[in-house]
């Protein structure tokens, strides 16, 4: 319980925020989202018209997938914490680094810059529950060239909390946003499946929407105003206790 309200004390409000936001940014880039059908097809072994009629089945690779690529991710995250725990005097370096990445993220995001990204074979491929943990283990890397800069900036930003464990949990907050859709996806693909057409159709906005919220958040990174109004936040002196 002390470790854990002394992780909770070195996070701020917009951080939590932040990390969860640049999770849910990843999860409507261009290697993502459009891929999502695929992906649940690949791990669960299900072909993409009957995912709706398999939500058992789906829905229990879908969490072993989600969890092989937060495991990665909490240990980045982890080990980028205890680094910036190691260089102290940095810290203002780890800020500005952080900022950088996600004023290119947001860049990325909204289409001024223009990456490859990961391919992932069609058919599915039934291998329970491991096969579905390491394919999210390796996705989390494949995804890289994609969301890479959201993730790096998010990884600086833990390398700023000065701990592996706080690292840790901020990454542990970036896998829930971009895991939490995942799983409404396998829980109720019907439902979910035409919430992302009605996003696709409006897909350009979203991203210019998104990649706009990464590079400001991305410029008051730089300019020293994110903890600034990060104390400001309603609830930010729970953070403080």
């Amino acid at each position: 319980m002390i470790l854990l309200a002394v992780t909770v004390h070195s996070l701020s409000p917009g951080a939590v925020l932040l990390a969860f936001a640049a999770g849910s940014v990843s999860f409507v880039s261009p290697c993502v989202l459009p891929l999502v059908p695929v992906y649940l097809s690949y791990i669960s072994g299900v072909g993409v018209e009957r995912l709706a009629g398999e939500r058992d089945r789906v829905l229990a690779v879908a969490l072993a997938f989600v969890t092989g690529f937060s495991t990665v991710f909490v240990l980045l995250g982890a080990a980028f914490g205890g680094v910036g725990g190691l260089l102290l005097q940095y810290r203002h370096g780890f800020v500005l680094v952080a900022g950088v990445f996600l004023i290119v993220s947001g860049l990325v995001v909204a289409g001024a810059l223009r990456l490859p990204g990961p391919h992932l074979a069609v058919t599915p491929r039934a291998g329970g529950l491991a096969r579905a943990f390491v394919t999210g283990a390796a996705v989390s890397i494949g995804w890289t060239p994609c969301v890479g800069y959201v993730l790096g900036g998010i990884l600086m930003l833990a390398g700023t909390r000065q701990s592996a464990p706080s690292g840790a949990l901020l990454l542990l907050v970036y896998s829930a946003g971009l895991g939490v859709p995942f799983v409404l996806a396998a829980l109720a693909f019907g439902w979910m499946t035409r919430r992302l057409a009605a996003l696709r159709r409006h897909y350009r906005v979203v991203q210019m929407v998104a990649g706009g919220l990464l590079a400001v958040s991305g410029v008051l990174l730089v300019t020293g105003l994110f903890d600034q109004l990060s104390r400001r936040l309603p609830g930010a002196s729970l953070f403080n206790l």
